[in-house]
């Protein structure tokens, strides 16, 4: 277990949200009242062993019984809270960070966002349900269990202080090694669980060039390096817990040395036996509870910086200056600038057009999709600052709420993957208040059959939108944009993924859309009324467009 550790400068490690919160400040009174009791309940406990000791009889092994079944409830309610603190506590930092991997616009892999919403949050469990929970219910324990032995002789308060600092040192020695151990593997899990991701979702690539055995060759060599560093990890937890477990022995070991020397009687040296007993039970979690909390460690390490980024764009939400909702503004005509504010973007002008103008973006396939997918999510990067640039009657169509937003702006793109769930509800995803008729005639106008599928409009779809096939899957997204006409519709050539026959209808519609299209690459027949390509122009844009369909 050799290995060296140094960091040039002390850094802050990033805080989690606070343990102590609306919904959890009861459950941890409850446990500091459980432990609190069945500290004091230990040291009865003890002195009723001391009496049965001293003189048998029936009252006093019953109280003992008695006692213990209390014991007994009161750890076993302990657990029982610990369970509920961790998980509420967890289901917690999940939201934040799955509500990250959906905001952010170049997001972790599959496999990557399994393993923290897994692994990492799992040690984070482990942490607060088997680490916080029990040094709440040991350390009053301990002091209860030291005032006991101290009421018996001072010696032998002594003798149980002097293994508890001496498994103190040697913890605090492991732990450092243990949190370098705990990062090491956490990085090479991430790594596997991203590699087995990325060769699941290419199996047909791979298969059709045969390469198979070479890519599960790969996985293999990510996977021993798992291996190697649980090995490794493994000495130090190891080390851990056999060091929780032996020191307490050499407690035992003392208490019994001061007994003899003190000259206690068999009554008074079975009660210090059995409150050392129940202080020994506690200090051989100890060594685990450390684990627990390396791992812990190493798991926020990661997460944290992201809950602390996504808590920025929650509150960036939530102080929206637009005080305008979509239904108004649909009511007039609507002025309109689009100002891209993408990396990469910057040379490009402001945009003028009037009313029912089908602009075709200009430019290398990547600036046009950034700036596709900016237009139509209203952010840019992982910045929570920097939106995408679209005005709306004067307005930024990122000040008003995402709810507001959607039914604005529509978007077709061919990066996008349909959400888990029925197909009525991806249909109506960005309108949830559009009618079922409506949705369903607009998706056979895309040429989507509901009708044709396994169970009509209640077909689940999964994996990113199976069963649907890829023709099937363009039209659903294409019907959800164009539900309920939305003054700015952001398409690419996912159009072309349509049946023929409705690109034929769509076509006819799209050049004849009160709205603005904003598209890039060549769809069949669409006739483009103007182009967008990058310059040093800084002309402002401004883009009326009225006729906006609204329920």
């Amino acid at each position: 277990m050799s290995g060296t550790y140094s960091e040039h400068q002390v850094e802050r490690e990033p805080a989690l949200p606070a343990l102590i919160a609306p919904g959890r400040r009861m459950l941890l009174a409850t446990l500091l009242l459980l432990a609190l009791a069945v500290g004091v309940l230990s040291v009865i406990i003890a002195w009723q062993v001391g009496q049965l000791a001293a003189a048998f009889s029936l009252g006093s092994l019953l109280w003992v019984i008695v006692l213990s079944a209390v014991f007994f409830g009161g750890k076993f309610a302990e657990r029982v809270q610990a369970e509920k603190l961790g998980q509420h506590y967890v289901a917690q930092l999940r939201v934040s960070l799955i509500s990250h991997a959906l905001k952010t616009s170049r997001g972790p892999s599959v496999g990557i966002t399994v393993a923290r919403s897994s692994n990492d949050l799992s040690s984070i469990r482990n942490w607060v349900t088997q680490g916080i929970v029990p040094l709440i219910a040991g350390i009053p324990l301990i002091i209860f269990g030291a005032f006991g032995l101290g009421l018996l002789s001072p010696l032998l308060a002594v003798a149980l202080v002097i293994p508890v600092l001496l498994e103190i040192s040697l913890l605090a020695g492991l732990a450092r090694g243990a949190l370098r151990t705990a990062r090491v593997l956490r990085r090479h899990r991430g790594n596997l669980a991203a590699r087995i991701a990325d060769t699941v979702s290419a199996s047909t690539t791979i298969s059709a060039a045969g390469g198979v055995h070479r890519e599960v060759q790969r996985v293999d060599q990510s996977a021993q390096k798992v291996v190697h560093a649980s090995v490794h990890r493994a000495k130090y937890a190891g080390a851990l817990r056999a060091g929780a477990l032996t020191v307490p022995l050499v407690g035992t070991a003392l208490v019994v040395a001061a007994g003899s020397w003190a000259g206690l009687g068999p009554g008074l040296l079975a009660s210090a036996l059995t409150l050392m007993g129940i202080c020994a039970g506690t200090m051989g979690e100890w060594g685990r509870i450390v684990e627990y909390r390396q791992n812990y460690r190493a798991g926020r390490r990661i997460i944290a910086p992201l809950l602390e980024q996504e808590k920025s764009w929650r509150e960036a939400e939530q102080q929206l200056t637009s005080t305008r909702v979509a239904k108004d503004l649909n009511l007039e005509t609507l002025a309109v600038r689009i100002r891209p504010t993408a990396e990469g973007l910057e040379n490009w002008p402001s945009l003028r057009a009037q009313g029912g103008a089908r602009i075709q973006v200009l430019g290398t396939g990547a600036q046009a999709h950034a700036l596709l997918e900016a237009l139509a999510t209203g952010r840019v990067g992982t910045d929570a600052q920097r939106l995408g640039g679209l005005w709306i009657a004067e307005g930024r169509s990122e000040d008003l709420p995402a709810t507001e937003r959607r039914k604005l702006v529509g978007a077709a793109l061919n990066t996008m993957v349909l959400e888990r769930g029925t197909v009525l509800r991806a249909l109506t995803y960005r309108h949830p208040g559009s009618s079922t008729k409506r949705a369903l005639r607009m998706a056979n106008e895309c040429g989507l059959e509901v009708t044709s599928l396994p169970e009509g409009e209640s077909t689940m779809l999964r994996r990113g939108g199976e069963p649907l096939d890829s023709a099937q899957r363009a039209s659903l997204i294409m019907a959800r944009a164009l539900l309920r006409q939305p003054a700015v519709l952001i398409v690419d050539s996912l159009i072309n993924r349509l049946p023929h026959e409705a690109q034929s209808r769509l076509a006819a519609r799209l050049n004849d859309y009160p709205g603005v299209i904003i598209f890039h690459g060549e769809m069949t027949g669409i006739k483009a009324t103007r182009t967008w390509e990058p310059t040093a122009a800084a002309d402002v844009a401004v883009l009326e467009s009225a006729g906006v369909d609204e329920e």
